[in-house]
């Protein structure tokens, strides 16, 4: 590779982080490991879904674990079938905190959920 095209690549790389923290979007990619659909009460006494997904992030070198959270039946039907465990993902997120009783809690909220493609298709079929 030319160190022109390692040039482009970072910049190009720190273009999309500049824009993501404008956006206060986060990036991450990792292999899906568990999924599952909660049934939450609310305030007012209506119910709602939630769906939780864990993943392994793969992009660090390190086997960290992260929880993702997708609330409501109409964002959950939006990328249901996008979520299959074992499935490599890049998940787009945003971080909302939540006080309650004096105490902060984060959730990792999911804006997008983009598959990667699958590698043994491209074994199977290669480009050339």
């Amino acid at each position: 590779m030319s160190l022109e095209y390692l040039v482009k690549m970072k910049v190009n790389r720190l273009k999309e982080i500049i824009i993501n923290k404008i956006n206060n979007m986060y990036k991450i990619r990792g292999k899906i490991l568990k999924k599952e659909i909660e049934q939450i009460s609310l305030k007012n006494g209506d119910n709602a879904e939630k769906m939780l997904i864990t993943i392994e992030e793969l992009d660090s070198g390190f086997n960290h674990k992260h929880q993702f959270e997708l609330f409501g039946e109409t964002k959950i039907n939006l990328h249901i079938d996008k979520v299959k465990v074992d499935r490599f993902v890049t998940i787009e997120f945003y971080i909302k905190s939540n006080e309650w009783k004096t105490k902060f809690f984060n959730t990792l909220n999911v804006k997008d959920i983009i598959v990667d493609q699958d590698i043994n298709k491209l074994v199977d079929n290669p480009p050339f």
